[in-house]
């Protein structure tokens, strides 16, 4: 078994859609030296983390309940949903804002997949500039995942959408049909033409419409 980490860290520099958008905090609630000093441990001492962020930022899934009100929520979703076969599209080359076509996905099946699109723009994930001008998948592409049975979509970008469309036609005809997407993988080069599992399980977070994931495939 050959495990692939498909994660980006979650930290203060990371790429959000916005500046209004708050960067993530993992901060101390608790330090060391303050256990340490606290009179309830002997010989040792540990620290407590606090983290404010909001759930759409670093390697994330979205659920139904993203863009579909009467979907389910982050912690509805089962882990057959979030745990799946997969294959990885090699999108490679591709241009700034390019669109990306529906026939990249011809004679491949699609049904009951994880469908991971290699664009290779993880890259700049450093670059904020660069990363910003993510290409992004089209309408025609979320038909052709939609009718071929497919039910999750990731892509190693900022946003699978084209930003530009308010309709957010990736989004709204995936989620509606209870297709998970995630986003802002890496490393998906490394799956190309390999046979894979795809884990991308959040926490069970109450309430939530999205959340961070430590995506990996399972190789083997």
């Amino acid at each position: 078994m050959r495990l692939i980490d498909l994660s980006q860290t979650l930290g203060p520099d990371i790429p959000r859609f916005s500046p209004q958008i708050p960067a993530p905090a993992i901060t101390p609630y608790l330090t060391h030296a303050q256990t340490a000093a606290s009179g309830r441990y002997a010989g040792c001492s540990c620290e407590i983390s606090e983290a404010r962020f909001i759930t759409s930022l670093s390697t994330y899934l979205d659920s139904p309940f993203h863009f579909d009100p009467a979907g389910p929520q982050i912690h509805q979703l089962r882990l057959e949903d979030c745990v799946l076969p997969g294959v990885c599209v090699d999108c490679r080359p591709l241009e700034p804002r390019q669109p990306i076509p529906a026939d990249v996905l011809d004679g491949i099946d699609l049904a009951g997949k994880a469908v991971l699109f290699c664009t290779g723009w993880d890259a700049y994930w450093t670059d904020p500039e660069r990363y910003a001008r993510y290409p992004f998948l089209t309408r025609a592409v979320a038909e052709r995942l939609r009718d071929g049975g497919a039910r999750l979509c990731g892509v190693d970008y900022l946003a699978a959408d084209d930003q530009t469309d308010p309709t957010r036609p990736l989004h709204t005809t995936l989620l509606t049909h209870r297709i998970l997407i995630v986003e802002n993988l890496t490393g998906l080069a490394a799956l190309i033409g390999q046979s894979f599992t795809f884990h991308a399980a959040p926490v069970r977070a109450a309430g939530a419409a999205a959340f961070p994931v430590r995506a990996y495939a399972v190789l083997g």
